[in-house]
C-alpha cells in the first residue's frame, strides 16, 4: 500500500511513474484472491479503518473507490466473553472524554469512568515503557479493553508494546470523539477497495507496472542512485528521477544496508471459513471481538466467517488443519448453536506481518530520507509515528511522494 499510495501521489503530480512490482500482484500484505478451495473472493486478513484514519479516506477519494468502504455510525464495538457469556458494546460519544463515559452501556460491564481515565498514565509514558508498565496488569481494564486494542492495533501484547504509540491511537480516536471511532469495513474487500481502483487511476495517468520484477541491488556514487540491479540487467537512473524503495524491512536491509530497518517481527492467523448462509454476530456488527479464546476478532461477510488472531507467535507454527478444527468449535460455543461440522476452510498465516511494535524496535524505525538525494523509503515499519497499519503506510508513501516531487523539481531546474 505504501508504494501504491507513493505511485498515485506523483501520477497526480504529473511526474512519470514507473512500479517494479516483485509478485505477480499489486497490494503486498493488503489484498484480496479467488480461493479456489472455498470457491470466492477472500482478504489475506482483516482489516478495519477508523474515522480518524484520514491518509487512507483521501486516498479512497482520490482513486475513486470511498463507496466501498462502509461506516458503523455510531461508533460501536462488540465484545464478548464466551466464558461468562457477558457481552458488552464500547459506544464513544463526545471528544469530551469522560462524558460518554458516565453511561454503565458505553464501557465494560463492573467498570467506572475513573478506570478509564487511567489511560491518560500513558500520555506520559517515557518511549521505553510498555503499555503493562504504565497500566499495570491488575488494572480492570487490562485484559478487557488494553489488550484488545493492543493485540488489534499494534500486532504486540500489551505487556509488551510500546505506551506511547498506544497513547498516540487513542489521542487520534477515542480523545477526537464518536466520528473518529467510526469503524469502516470493506465490505467487498481489500482489493476491490484498495488495489485494483488504485492500478485503474495509475493506468489513466499512463504508469508503467511490471510485475514479477524483482529489483536485486543498487547502484551508487557518492550521493546519488545510479542505477537498478534486476535479474534481466542494470536499469539506468537518470538525473532527475527518483526512487522510492517500498519494501518490507528485510528486502530493504538487502538493497539499502544504511537504512537499518527493525528486523524483529511478529504474525498474524487468520482462518476463513465458508458456511452456508450469513451468519448474525452477537452484538448486531459484522465484526465482533471476543475475550478469553484463542480467537481474537471474528468477521461475518456474506457466506464467509474469519478469525483473526494477531500477535501470533504461540499459534503460528501449528499445523494448519489443528488451527482450523481448534477455533471452529471456539465459533460454534460463540454463536451458541451447532454449526454442524467443520465447513471448508482456508488458514493464512502472515509470519512477517508488521514489526513487533515495542518501544526498543520502534526506536530503530527509519526515516524516510537516505544519505542518497535521490533515494527514499516507504512502508508502514518506517518512522511515521503511527501504528504500522494501512493508515501509517499509506501516510509514508505520501511522504515518500512528497520527497520525490521535491527532489525531481529541483532536479529538472538545474538542468
Amino acid at each position: 500500500m505504501a508504494g501504491l499510495s507513493c505511485a498515485v501521489q506523483c501520477a497526480k503530480a504529473g511526474l512519470a511513474v514507473a512500479i517494479y512490482e516483485a509478485s505477480p500482484r499489486a497490494g503486498g500484505r493488503c489484498r484480496s484472491f479467488l480461493d479456489e478451495g472455498l470457491g470466492c473472493l477472500i482478504d489475506n486478513g482483516s482489516h478495519m479503518l477508523l474515522g480518524a484514519n484520514d491518509a487512507t479516506k483521501n486516498y479512497l477519494e482520490e482513486i475513486g473507490s470511498r463507496d466501498l468502504v462502509s461506516e458503523v455510525a455510531p461508533a460501536t464495538f462488540p465484545f464478548l466473553e464466551p466464558a461468562t457469556n457477558t457481552q458488552w458494546q464500547i459506544k464513544p460519544g463526545s471528544p469530551y472524554f469522560p462524558l460518554w463515559l458516565l453511561t454503565p452501556g458505553r464501557r465494560v460491564p463492573g467498570t467506572n469512568p475513573i478506570d478509564y481515565a487511567r489511560a491518560f498514565r500513558l500520555s506520559r509514558a517515557k518511549a521505553n515503557q510498555s503499555v503493562g508498565e504504565v497500566i499495570g496488569r491488575e488494572d480492570p481494564l487490562y485484559e478487557n479493553l488494553w489488550q484488545p486494542i493492543c493485540r488489534a492495533v499494534l500486532n504486540t501484547d500489551a505487556d509488551e508494546a510500546s505506551a506511547s504509540l498506544l497513547w498516540k491511537v487513542i489521542k487520534l480516536s477515542f480523545l477526537k470523539g464518536e466520528a473518529a471511532c467510526r469503524p469502516m469495513i470493506f465490505e467487498n474487500g481489500l482489493s476491490p477497495a484498495l488495489v485494483t481502483p488504485a492500478l485503474e487511476y495509475l493506468k489513466e495517468k499512463n504508469v508503467e507496472i511490471r510485475y514479477q520484477a524483482r529489483l536485486r541491488g543498487i547502484r551508487w556514487q557518492d550521493d546519488m542512485a545510479l542505477a537498478m540491479r534486476f535479474p534481466e540487467g542494470l536499469l539506468r537512473i537518470e538525473n532527475d528521477d527518483a526512487l522510492v524503495l517500498a519494501v518490507p524491512p528485510d528486502n530493504c536491509a538487502e538493497l539499502w544496508p544504511d537504512s537499518d530497518p527493525p528486523s524483529e517481527t511478529l504474525p498474524i492467523v487468520n482462518v476463513h471459513f465458508r458456511v452456508n448462509e450469513p451468519v448474525k454476530l452477537p452484538g448486531g456488527q459484522s465484526f465482533l471481538g471476543l475475550i478469553g479464546t484463542d480467537s481474537q476478532w471474528i468477521f461475518s461477510r456474506g457466506n464467509v466467517l474469519s478469525i483473526t488472531i494477531s500477535a501470533a507467535s504461540d499459534h503460528v507454527d501449528k499445523p494448519n488443519w489443528e488451527l482450523a478444527n481448534h477455533l471452529w468449535s471456539e465459533v460454534t460455543k460463540i454463536l451458541g448453536r451447532n454449526m454442524g461440522r467443520l465447513p471448508p476452510w482456508r488458514v493464512i498465516k502472515e509470519r512477517r506481518a508488521t514489526i513487533a511494535q515495542t518501544p526498543s524496535v520502534l526506536a530503530s524505525r527509519p526515516g524516510p530520507k537516505t544519505s542518497l538525494n535521490n533515494l527514499f523509503i516507504a512502508g508502514d515499519w518506517t518512522n511515521t509515528g503511527l501504528p504500522a497499519t494501512i493508515e501509517g503506510s499509506i501516510q509514508s508513501g505520501r511522504r515518500a511522494a512528497r520527497l520525490a516531487i521535491r527532489r525531481t523539481s529541483k532536479a529538472t531546474e538545474e538542468s
